[in-house]
């Protein structure tokens, strides 16, 4: 081979290496997308809801029962799913949700774009958690939830840990969860991170 045709040979092999280095991961990247896979670049602690799901209009009322069709619109909201009577753990997270609003407001975010909804499964489950709950949890909002089977609150979330947290944006769309946490102080570390992270970048609620 002369040497003019080994140098475009040459030429031609540094072009293709090129193109494979810099085009090459733009590539992989597409392909990786279009597979449905994604990698794991969220620095949130919660499970995000992929993808997000508008919450159905849900039939919740008072103990006195007030409807409250839009509880869960205009506002961030934590919610927890109670049964018919709050044990000590229902009631040691609920504390957990309350311990984080408050410290929104002590690490300078508006806590009153953050509201806390409670909600039991009948009228007299809510009757019996505003007696028990309300001298400690005066602004949590205790709902009953009064839908027909399969379009009740817990048909939504379909919790797998009774003592889950679902946070819901200020639009109606079930936006988190969080579950299966080892221990309140961490629960409460993360939720607060997410949440100032959240409500310093939105404008909503």
């Amino acid at each position: 081979m002369n040497p003019q045709a080994a140098q475009l040979r040459r030429s031609r092999l540094t072009l293709v290496l090129l193109g494979v280095l810099f085009v090459g991961p733009l590539i992989g990247a597409w392909i990786l997308y279009n597979s449905g896979i994604r990698p794991g670049l969220t620095t949130n602690y919660g499970t995000l809801v992929v993808p997000t799901t508008p919450l159905p209009k849900l039939e919740l009322h008072t103990a006195t029962g007030e409807a409250q069709p839009e509880l869960l619109l205009g506002r961030w909201s934590l919610v927890q799913l109670g049964a018919e009577r709050c044990d000590g753990a229902c009631s040691d997270r609920l504390v957990s949700s309350r311990q984080v609003r408050l410290a929104l407001g002590a690490a300078g975010v508006e806590k009153d774009r953050v509201q806390l909804v409670f909600i039991v499964p009948s009228r007299d489950a809510a009757v019996a958690a505003t007696e028990q709950l309300r001298p400690t949890h005066k602004i949590l909002h205790i709902v009953a939830d009064e839908a027909a089977a399969g379009q009740r609150a817990v048909d939504v979330f379909k919790p797998t840990d009774p003592l889950a947290v679902y946070l819901v944006d200020p639009n109606g769309n079930w936006l988190m969860t969080y579950q299966d946490q080892p221990s309140a102080d961490e629960l409460q570390r993360g939720l607060l991170k997410d949440l100032k992270k959240l409500l310093r970048l939105s404008s909503i609620g």
